[in-house]
């Protein structure tokens, strides 16, 4: 499915392309309002977007080809424990505190996207910059 320069992937599917790629574990309700932002970006992006069906093999090839996580930590307590000590997980709804693991705690997944944008953005801007 794809929303102008936005392509939403599910399983079974995988979308290689050279774009940055984000994997958002349990966060739909927050799906559309993440589509909503990246539209806004000059470039084209894929999301992977999960649910309790997928397997393991799909989530963590999505996650191999994805540079930012969003993880909804009461999604699923399995996903979180495997996932949660990546440098590039941003997590919320934690019941307990992870900071030995992982310091990229989150209060809204908005926040994290749009901090991403921006230096996505940026690093576009100076490769063009650059040419």
């Amino acid at each position: 499915m794809s929303y102008e320069d936005v392509t939403v992937v599910t399983e079974p599917d995988l979308f290689f392309a050279n774009q940055p790629s984000i994997l958002l574990l349990g966060c739909d309700d927050y799906l559309h309002t993440i589509i909503d932002n990246l539209r806004r970006l000059n470039f084209p992006v894929t999301v992977y977007t999960t649910s309790e069906s997928n397997t393991l093999d799909w989530i963590v090839s999505a996650y191999n080809d994805s540079q930012f996580t969003i993880l909804n930590c009461s999604f699923n307590d399995f996903y979180t424990g495997f996932f949660i000590d990546n440098n590039n997980v941003f997590y919320y709804n934690n019941k307990e505190s992870y900071k030995r693991f992982n310091l990229n705690k989150i209060n809204d997944p908005i926040e994290a996207l749009i901090k991403w944008m921006y230096k996505w953005q940026k690093n576009q801007d100076l490769n063009v910059a650059s040419l």
